[in-house]
């Protein structure tokens, strides 16, 4: 079964580096356009055999507006526009090609009716423009951008012959007439010519058609096409007018231009593609490398998590029982890898999209305040899912490290109110604790794990409570037949949504549970809690009992034995706990290989009013530890996993060194390696104390101030 489940991680792990790489190839060659064609003409003839015809003199060098596919079929905006106008007016379309002086020509010899594209500012002797039809840009094109006009004085500028640019504007160039858009800009790509002007969607895609290394530069003037029909032909131009009035209004035309000109002309260059979608690409990768990082250190750690992993495969151990229970257990492995792909992106999605929104709107601090407030909301439901994993982990292994330390309970209460008291406020949820009956209120056992299953257990109270409900925590000492231990009964009730008695039963202490299907995305929750909660019950040979009703609300009794504490003096625990934090006059040397790490720690010494000396990795913390006086530094902190030599050496090396404070000042651990085996080595390599990231500078300040003192 072991080896089934590191075969299934392995696939995993290929499944998700071929899905990294493919996915964004793939992406990539749709965006650039590798797999689509030209747009498809879908306007179609329905004027009847015997209408009149209408000539419509086209030029064929025009694409998009008018051009051959690859198929040999006359096709672009201004076909299909002008099929259907001439649907509407009753007549058959006929379209004339050829270039586009001899387009103009067959107009003026009567050789065609109408033609296409001449621009509404034209000064084309005999002849009468309808309204627009599109709108367009002229712009010039060279082997290098300009930014202004003048850098036209002086030069050869290819254009079509008989443009209007070369009447209006009097750029001080030498102009060169072209019969086509492609001669033009094949001028300027050979250097017969200096710059081109053609239209924008036009010089697209052909420079796109012939490779051409042509820049568009600024734009000459904004460009308007219209039909135009001979200056005796009145009536022809106004039913034209008409029916293109008409097609503006239902919608026709902007329809075309954006299939023929926005869509069909996009700039589809890799460059392009990948500045567009960089948002993507970013969240995308991030979120396949942080899935193979989960999947490889579950892999890493199976040993350490094998009876963790064994109730994930449970199903499948029983293979030999029966068909049903091994689908069971392929399915809750898949639902596992589901719960935890969809908790981690959410936040993820989150922070990224706060960021994204951040870089929009930097001009109103007003909203910099909300989007901060997000992204610590995303980063805390984030970080309390890596815990609530790690929680699970150890208490699959059997590795939770119960502690008899002092316990106050009216400090822990008090604790609970300061976490809790504000969110059920904002809820309006009326929160209370009685602990009244309780004989003995100090006690010996694990704080921090009494308060996890208070905040847990209250936690889901909040979550699945309504508005104006209600939590009632009642702790009352229950008699113990040996005379040192005290047993607390923690009964916690909501008038939240409840849960079946099925449920109860048979589902509510398994991990990645919830009864109501829309529980993950309605009330945020990873459905580990109760999980949670049951294993460290467990673990400190207590008892843990639910009672609910759908609708109404749930209570659960929980029992826990505690050693009674006949000291009721001030704990260790509190001690530290009110320690000063002003680190006034202290020098701290702080090795830490992260320049973001550095920053943030260097801001907590600063308030605090210490010096700091930052190094980068643990050889330079120990030449630099080495090479200063005694007495010079006060603490030192440490990262563990740096280049050239990582914490832990490095710690050695200073304890072993030969000089008066080597073996006195205190080195204290922050690092991410949380685990109870990553304390046994720094304890082992001398250090004082252990920090986990992400650091609370509370936790930092307090500690280093109290072995300062020592």
């Amino acid at each position: 079964m072991r080896k089934t489940a590191e075969k299934i991680m392995n696939w995993i792990l290929i499944l998700l580096v071929i899905a990294g790489i493919t996915v964004p190839v793939f992406f990539t060659a749709i965006q650039m356009g590798l797999f689509s064609s030209d747009p498809v003409m879908e306007t179609e003839v329905t004027a009847p055999e015997d209408a009149p015809v209408l000539r419509i003199a086209t030029d064929y060098d025009f694409c998009p507006n008018s051009y051959y596919n690859e198929a040999g079929e006359l096709s672009g905006l201004y076909i299909e526009l002008m099929t259907e106008a001439a649907n509407r007016i009753g007549m058959r379309p006929e379209f004339i090609t050829a270039d586009w002086i001899s387009s103009r020509e067959n107009l003026i010899n009567g050789n065609a009716d109408v033609l296409l594209g001449l621009e509404i500012f034209s000064n084309m002797a005999g002849t009468l423009r309808t309204i627009p039809v599109c709108s367009d840009e002229l712009r010039v094109y060279g082997k290098n951008k300009i930014d202004s006009a003048a850098a036209l004085a002086g030069k050869k500028v290819a254009l079509m012959a008989r443009s209007v640019i070369e009447t209006t504007y009097d750029l001080q160039c030498e102009y060169v007439e072209y019969s086509t858009n492609t001669e033009i800009l094949e001028a300027v790509e050979k250097g017969e010519v200096d710059y081109g002007i053609c239209h924008g969607a036009v010089a697209s895609k052909i420079i796109d058609k012939n490779g051409f290394k042509l820049k568009p530069s600024l734009v000459i003037s904004k460009s308007y096409p219209a039909l135009a029909v001979r200056d005796d032909n009145v009536v022809l131009r106004d039913q034209l007018n008409s029916v293109l009035q008409e097609m503006s209004l239902d919608g026709t035309i902007g329809r075309l231009q954006n299939k023929w000109i926005t869509e069909f002309t996009k700039d589809r260059s890799f460059e392009h593609v990948l500045n567009e979608n960089e948002i993507f690409y970013v969240t995308y990768i991030l979120s396949i490398l942080l899935l193979i990082c989960i999947v490889a250190g579950f892999r890493m750690n199976y040993k350490r998590q094998e009876k963790y992993i064994d109730t994930l495969l449970d199903y499948q151990e029983q293979l030999q029982k029966s068909k049903e229970e091994t689908e069971q257990a392929n399915k809750a492995k898949s639902e596992f890898l589901s719960h935890m792909s969809h908790d981690i992106r959410t936040p993820i999605n989150g922070i990224m999209g706060m960021v994204e929104m951040m870089k929009h709107d930097r001009s109103n601090p007003d909203t910099f305040d909300k989007y901060l407030e997000n992204i610590d909301q995303s980063t805390s439901h984030l970080l309390s899912l890596i815990n609530d994993v790690l929680d699970m982990s150890k208490i699959g292994n059997d590795s939770i490290k119960l502690e008899e330390v002092p316990i106050d309970l009216d400090e822990e209460v008090q604790k609970i109110h300061a976490i809790v008291d504000v969110q059920a406020l904002e809820q309006k949820i009326d929160f209370q604790i009685h602990a009244d009956d309780v004989e003995h209120r100090y006690l010996l056992g694990s704080p921090a794990h009494l308060r996890r299953i208070l905040l847990n257990l209250i936690s889901n109270a909040l979550r699945y409570n309504r508005e104006n409900g209600s939590i009632d925590v009642r702790i009352r000492e229950l008699k113990c037949e040996e005379p040192e231990y005290a047993s607390l009964e923690i009964r916690v009730s909501d008038t939240g949504v409840g849960m079946s008695q099925e449920f109860l039963e048979k589902q509510l202490y398994k991990p990645f549970t919830q009864e109501h299907g829309n529980a993950r995305t309605k009330y945020q929750g990873t459905g580990l809690g109760m999980s949670i909660v049951y294993g460290l019950v467990t673990a400190m040979k207590g008892t843990i009992q639910a009672e609910s009703k759908l609708g109404k609300g749930t209570t659960f009794t929980v029992v826990l034995p505690f050693k009674i504490n006949a000291d009721q003096g001030k704990t260790e625990r509190k001690i530290q706990q009110e320690t000063d934090c002003n680190l006034t006059g202290k020098h701290i040397l702080v090795a830490e290989d992260n320049m973001l790490n550095q920053e943030i720690v260097g801001f907590m010494l600063e308030n605090a009013g210490a010096e700091m000396t930052a190094v980068s990795d643990g050889r330079q913390v120990v030449d630099v530890f080495a090479q200063s006086a005694p007495g010079t530094y006060d603490a030192i902190l440490m990262d563990i996993m740096m280049p050239v030599m990582d914490g832990l050496e490095a710690a050695r090396c200073i304890r072993r060194m030969n000089r008066s404070d080597a073996t006195d000042i205190p080195i204290i651990a922050m690092t991410a390696n949380a685990f109870e085996e990553d304390r046994e080595k720094t304890r082992e390599a001398g250090m004082n104390a252990h920090l986990t990231k992400p650091l609370d500078p509370q936790s930092v300040l307090q500690t280093i101030a109290r072995y300062c003192r020592k």
